[in-house]
């Protein structure tokens, strides 16, 4: 298990319930991770999800950032993982979580940081990084565009304010550099810097962050 595993799992206490997964994709793994926690599971993503990929007793329907197809203040629990970057009207977004979010419910995502090189490098690469993750990675995850308009405490500070949220938590999530294995010197490098951020807490420059909202209003 992963330390973001990790974290999902020690944050999202047995509660009842229903919870929704915003961005299950095919793999539906923070509702896995957390089965048995909740009464009632929900998944929703961009895609169509086959019917044989969907996780027996789980409910889904496709969406989009700015639409989320379920009914107001439906869920105790929203969770996301890895979508946020992809996020091209925050706003809107925001507004939307909320409103599928009962007050006093919690929305826990993971935050990859705008300004950790592997984000800019993606961010000037543009089309390119596509291609780049295919030579070194070849990832099995359909690639989209990053824009990273709400991956910054700031940024994101503000739009959860709008919308009727506050922040419980905000934490550094420091990683290995796996996507730098398919070179050892990368991955010494990778290592070597994420020793040196970690070690003189400059946080503006970890790969990613661990955000927990609460639903107040």
């Amino acid at each position: 298990m992963t330390a973001l595993h990790v974290w999902y799992s020690r944050r999202v206490r047995r509660a009842g319930g229903a919870m929704l997964e915003f961005g299950c994709g095919s793999t539906f793994r923070l509702t896995r991770l957390l089965e048995g926690r909740f009464e009632h599971y929900f998944g929703t993503d961009l895609d169509v999800v086959p019917e044989e990929s969907i996780p027996p007793g789980v409910s889904f329907k496709p969406c989009t950032t700015t639409s989320i197809p379920y009914d107001d203040a439906m869920f105790d629990v929203v969770v996301i993982r890895s979508v946020m970057e992809h996020v091209e009207d925050p706003a809107r977004t925001f507004a939307e979580l909320a409103r599928v979010t009962k007050v006093g419910g919690e929305v826990l995502m993971n935050l990859p940081n705008k300004w950790d090189y592997v984000s800019v490098i993606a961010r000037l690469s543009g089309p390119l990084k596509s291609k780049l993750l295919r030579v070194t990675r070849r990832p099995k995850w359909e690639d989209f565009p990053v824009v990273y308009r709400c991956n910054t405490k700031a940024s994101l500070s503000r739009h959860a304010a709008v919308s009727g949220f506050v922040i419980e938590e905000f934490l550094p999530l420091p990683t290995q550099p796996s996507y730098l294995a398919f070179f050892v010197p990368f991955y010494v490098a990778g290592a070597v810097y994420q020793f040196l951020v970690s070690l003189l807490l400059l946080d503006v420059l970890q790969p990613s962050f661990v955000v927990r909202l609460k639903r107040v209003a």
